[in-house]
């Protein structure tokens, strides 16, 4: 049997349901307002989700705090350790400073890189039309290399005499450069009307 109450004139029940549902808002407003008002609204949300998980730390007791403290340690170790041993932007995947110039001759086709950069190339391979490659061992700060198809060398053998360059591709031991849209400039350049 239950229980009555000790002091029944002073309990009641109360229903959190409400009467009739809430209408729901429609598209009032531009957009701009309402995508910023459903912004800040997740914002405010969020922050007091940090600040409920914040008193929920204080309340901890401290080796608890020491625990969490020596696996937030090892994450900010590991991202550093992530980000130093992963290449990013440190590493140069530009032009290389490298300018091209094309020989107007067109019977004899050549090449030539100038080295516009501060430091010397090293061990430089040069990729013509996808499967011709040239070997440098080094080109220094203002040095140029001269290009022509008896320096290149395919799976099939030399290229051939009369080869027209329509990419172009150069790797060093620490950098590379597609110099592919260069050599396009070039090539408008050459067949400009003088």
């Amino acid at each position: 049997m239950p229980k009555a109450p000790s002091n029944p004139g002073t309990l009641r029940v109360m229903s959190a349901a409400r009467a009739a549902p809430l209408q729901k808002g429609g598209a009032d407003g531009p957009l701009g307002k309402r995508l910023a008002g459903e912004a800040s609204n997740q914002l405010l949300n969020g922050l007091a989700v940090l600040k409920e998980f914040a008193a929920d730390f204080r309340q901890r007791d401290r080796f608890f705090k020491y625990k969490a403290s020596i696996v937030a340690g090892w994450l900010v170790m590991s991202a550093a350790s992530l980000a130093i041993a992963c290449p990013g932007t440190s590493v140069r995947t530009g032009d290389m400073d490298a300018r091209l110039v094309l020989s107007e001759r067109m019977d004899r086709p050549s090449l030539t890189i100038w080295n516009e950069s501060r430091d010397a190339w090293k061990d430089v391979t040069l990729i013509v039309n996808g499967q011709y490659r040239a070997a440098v061992p080094a080109v220094g700060p203002g040095e140029f290399i001269t290009l022509t198809p008896k320096q290149l060398m395919g799976s099939a053998g030399a290229a051939p005499a009369d080869l027209r360059f329509e990419t172009l591709e150069m790797r060093t031991n620490d950098d590379k450069a597609n110099l592919t849209e260069n050599l396009r400039k070039e090539w408008e350049r050459l067949q400009k009307p003088r």
